[in-house]
């Protein structure tokens, strides 16, 4: 047991021996390329980020919410369930229209076109639907609790609705 705490010892002070070496081999200008290497780097990943930060600022405002009607009757389905309808809208024009009854989301991209809709869940589950040519969907499923939609239209125009709790 003594001779391995030597070997440990012996093979310490061989490495700290080398590293001063490499210190000291190492030129000031390698230094400053390393750390101008690390730099661009972090650079770069921030502003990936900041690009999907700004997708994400895509924001859907939310214009109409039937349960916000005050004194206004809901319109009833043919079983006596009220559904909930619920209007987005955002800056460019574009927009969404979604209706909630029993379990089931039905909507309409505005102006009418496909894409695709993303469900996304509080607990991170999230369910994706292609639209039908003119922006219709639907999800069926558990889309209680906090809630929000991501629409996207081709490959890169991503609008997001606010965090809503359905």
């Amino acid at each position: 047991m003594d001779d391995d705490r030597a070997t440990w010892r012996v093979d310490d002070e061989v490495l700290n021996a080398l590293v001063a070496e490499a210190v000291a081999q190492a030129s000031t200008a390698e230094v400053v390329d390393q750390a101008a290497a690390r730099a661009f780097a972090t650079h770069r990943t921030l502003l990936t980020a900041g690009r999907e930060l700004e997708v994400e600022l895509a924001l859907l405002e939310l214009v109409h919410d039937s349960l916000e009607l005050s004194g206004a009757r809901a319109v009833r389905s043919r079983d006596g369930a009220q559904p909930r309808s619920l209007e987005f809208r955002g800056q460019d024009g574009t927009g969404l229209e979604v209706e909630l009854r029993d379990g089931v989301v039905e909507g309409q991209l505005l102006p009418p076109r496909a894409g695709r809709v993303t469900v996304l869940r509080g607990d991170g589950a999230a369910t994706e639907v292609d639209t039908d040519d003119v922006g219709y969907f639907r999800v069926d499923g558990d889309v209680t609790g906090p809630v929000q939609l991501r629409i996207t239209r081709g490959t890169s125009t991503t609008s997001t609705t606010e965090w809503l709790t359905w």
